[in-house]
């Protein structure tokens, strides 16, 4: 599914029944002879259809023209649902009272999103820069979520080689731009702040912003951070997720499950995914504790008595992290520290959960020609048999359409389609067996223009697809068991469940499982192992080392990706330098040769899918310690 779908029906209908006749010429992407072929087509074929930007002539959109002014705010003011502008005096000189934009900055001025050029012109007809888009979009979304301003809480135009020659006035709207990645660096990896945009870039700008807010309302959601705990704290610890309507759905409905069992308790919010904490505050003005913060609140208010209860799935190395924090830096600082059980610790809570996981999807299931497969999260941490743990159980209670695999460890997607077509079956319903229906369950599951996604692993198999969003949190049962071991938590001191640290956590630094010195390698060739963060299937990669220089020949799972680049796909769609061509060898397979900067450290690269022709981005990290000499 196209991101832009998702956008909720009552938005397409809002812009689509307030009209689309603008400034220049209304029509259909389609009949514009300029925007056929064109790298942002898709993006500019959406901002048309909702009516937000129109063609230069009949016939022309003139994508590579710059962007002024005036269309870039009149396109934000559609957007907005073309709200009345009643009783605002017009300031600008140049805004003639006929102009079809009037309205457009009239309203944005008056909402404090735009400025004029000086106090009497706004210069209508004028390009627009690069730091300008980053402000006007700025106050645009600042409005749109009812907030005074949104920013960034991390510096991250640092990193760019012209950062200093952005405006004064212009940082903090652009560092929230350029972490939002609605606007990226151009050619050389600059920002270049004062430079123009053309139209297709502005297109495809308000296109990453439409993405990026279409997960819900914010404001729904309670992040339960309010001061006042008393005594006794019930603190809820998830992983998190930026998907507003889903994080209500499933994190919000656990903690309202745990008040309403735990009158005498202040329940509590701590998410462990900073980026995630970041992203919701970033996006919606929202501010949600980490676990530190939330616990170092706790202090500060005087709570006694701290009962925590994860809404983990597994022993994994978050409830390590989790536990290793508590006991190393929190444990004298309350009179009693409880903790509860993550969600798969028992034999009986697997064939709760189990039972749950079949209830959730019986209706979809019509036929015995019907399998469903649940995607799980996958670890490199022992916990990870879980996964085959919950497929022996679903298949001691009878259920043997029922399949479990994972997105980053085993059993794959291609794992499962194997099982599917050996069994017989026809169509698969695809849900998430994780807390929350996020990224993962969105993305890595869903995306119909992921190539190794599993809609399209399953799909290119011949099987039809349903792929339902829903997070575990969502059944009431696996929300119940939560409350259980809640109600059944022990002293931190007491708990038997056996701890797995992260090793990639420096706090956990002083239980001797610190992260791993990098491995020096001499010249020569060696197999090594390769993390990827994204469905990137790596079968085989050899590793070249050479006065000091790496190059890594990797051998992919599929055929799915004909050219990779180093750096991100952002970089990668505007690169005409630095593609590199896919080679197939002996067996077919296609391998590619890529540079490495350095190992054990996580490096971007982009792959360019054969199918959909759409870039994405690819995290690797090629582990020193698994290096073997050939």
């Amino acid at each position: 599914m196209k991101k832009w779908k998702k956008l909720t029906a009552l938005l397409l209908a809002m812009v689509m029944t307030l009209g689309l006749t603008g400034t220049a010429f209304a029509s259909e992407a389609g009949t514009y002879a300029d925007v056929a072929g064109h790298w942002a087509e898709e993006e500019i074929t959406r901002v048309v259809e909702m009516g937000l930007m129109d063609g230069k002539t009949a016939s022309a959109f003139a994508p590579n023209a710059n962007m002024t002014r005036a269309d870039l705010v009149t396109a934000l003011y559609r957007l907005a649902g073309r709200p009345a502008v009643t009783g605002a005096a017009n300031p600008f000189t140049d805004v003639a009272d006929g102009a079809a934009y009037k309205d457009a900055v009239l309203w944005a001025n008056s909402k404090n999103i735009v400025n004029g050029k000086t106090e009497t012109t706004f210069a209508p007809d004028g390009d627009v820069t690069r730091q300008e888009i980053a402000k006007i979009l700025n106050g645009y979304a600042a409005v749109a979520k009812g907030k005074a301003a949104l920013t960034n809480r991390v510096d991250e135009l640092s990193g760019y080689p012209d950062a200093d020659s952005v405006s004064g006035w212009a940082k903090e709207f652009m560092n929230w731009a350029v972490a939002s990645e609605f606007i990226t660096g151009s050619t050389a990896g600059k920002l270049d702040p004062t430079g123009t945009a053309t139209r297709a870039q502005v297109a495809a700008i308000i296109c990453r912003y439409l993405d990026d807010d279409s997960t819900g309302d914010a404001s729904k959601d309670k992040p339960r951070n309010e001061d006042g705990i008393g005594e006794n704290e019930l603190l809820v610890v998830s992983f998190g997720t930026s998907y507003n309507d889903n994080r209500v759905a499933t994190i919000g409905a656990i903690e309202d499950a745990l008040e309403k069992a735990f009158s005498d308790y202040s329940v509590r919010r701590g998410f462990t995914a900073n980026i995630i904490i970041e992203h919701v505050y970033r996006r919606d003005g929202e501010t949600i504790d980490d676990v530190k913060e939330a616990l170092d609140r706790a202090i500060r208010n005087g709570v006694k008595n701290l009962l925590v209860q994860p809404t983990h799935l597994m022993n994994g190395y978050e409830y390590g992290d989790l536990r290793n924090l508590l006991e190393k830096k929190y444990a004298d600082k309350f009179d009693t520290i409880k903790i509860g059980a993550p969600l798969l610790t028992s034999d009986e809570d697997f064939k709760v959960v189990a039972e749950a996981m079949v209830s959730a999807t019986a209706s979809a299931v019509t036929d015995d020609k019907t399998a469903v497969c649940y995607m799980g999260h996958g670890t490199s941490a022992e916990s990870n048999d879980i996964y085959t743990k919950m497929q022996q159980v679903l298949n001691d209670a009878g259920h043997d359409n029922y399949f479990i695999g994972t997105v980053e460890a085993a059993p794959t997607a291609e794992d499962l389609v194997k099982l599917v077509k050996e069994g017989g079956y026809e169509k698969v319903v695809l849900r998430p067996m994780m807390i929350v229906a996020g990224d993962h369950a969105n993305n890595d599951m869903a995306d119909e223009n992921d190539e190794e996604s599993w809609y399209s692993v399953f799909s290119a198999a011949g099987l039809s697809v349903d792929c339902q969003i829903n997070g575990l949190g969502e059944i009431e049962a696996v929300r119940q068991l939560l409350v259980e071991h809640a109600k059944n938590a022990v002293l931190l001191s007491e708990t038997d469940i056996k701890m797995q640290f992260n090793p990639e956590n420096p706090d956990n630094e002083d239980t001797g499982t610190a992260e791993p010195e990098t491995k020096a390698l001499a010249d020569g060739t060696y197999t090594i192992e390769v993390q990827v963060e994204g469905m990137f299937r790596v079968t085989k990669c050899v590793l070249t080392v050479k006065d000091g220089e790496m190059t890594a020949v990797m051998t992919l799972s599929g055929t799915g990706y004909d050219q990779m680049y180093v750096g991100t796909k952002a970089e990668a769609e505007k690169a005409e330098e630095g593609l590199i061509d896919y080679v197939a060898d002996a067996d077919g397979a296609y391998t590619f040769t890529v540079p490495v900067e350095a190992l054990d450290t996580e490096l971007a690269y982009a792959a360019h899918a054969v199918k959909s022709g759409n870039w994405f981005d690819r995290v690797l990290t090629f582990v020193s310690a698994t290096a073997k000499a050939e």
